[in-house]
């Protein structure tokens, strides 16, 4: 099975020069947690993706105030991504090494073409059960080197 054979089409998404507020309203109004970031709405090239907790993390956490924020100053640039024709199999391994359950789905020339998810494997017979439940698994691992913040004594 091809990606092209799971992927959300077309999905929504933003360029650089939006707003957060204006972002995360559209977050909301999908109901996702992640929306890729486009260069212009012609070339529809992908240059980041912005994530819910891209928003938590570099706006919300320091106190900024969203309406006055770029996308550009808080999306993660140079996402990982898959194309249409990739390997089914192979897309669910990226996600799997990169600790993402998301994908952006471009083509030869990184216009963006859709968006493939974990939720896309556990929807169909792309991966079986065991396959899809060990990336889950090794997504959700805390990566080597990253502890919990340590209680500060009052």
């Amino acid at each position: 099975m091809l990606v092209k054979d799971l992927m959300k089409v077309m999905p929504s998404y933003c360029e650089p020069e939006w707003t957060v507020e204006a972002v995360a309203s559209l977050m909301a109004h999908v109901g996702t947690g992640i929306v890729p970031v486009v260069q212009d709405v012609l070339s529809r090239k992908l240059v980041g993706v912005v994530t819910d907790r891209d928003l938590c993390v570099r706006v919300v956490a320091p106190g900024l105030y969203p309406a006055h924020i770029w996308v550009r100053n808080c999306m993660t640039p140079h996402p990982v991504y898959c194309r249409a024709e990739d390997d089914a199999e192979a897309a669910l391994q990226q996600m799997r090494e990169h600790k993402v359950r998301r994908l952006p789905v471009v083509n030869e020339r990184m216009q963006l073409q859709g968006m493939l998810s974990i939720s896309d494997y556990i929807r169909s017979d792309a991966a079986d059960t065991e396959t899809v439940y060990g990336t889950l698994q090794e997504i959700c691992r805390p990566c080597v080197g990253v502890s919990k913040p340590e209680r500060v004594a009052a």
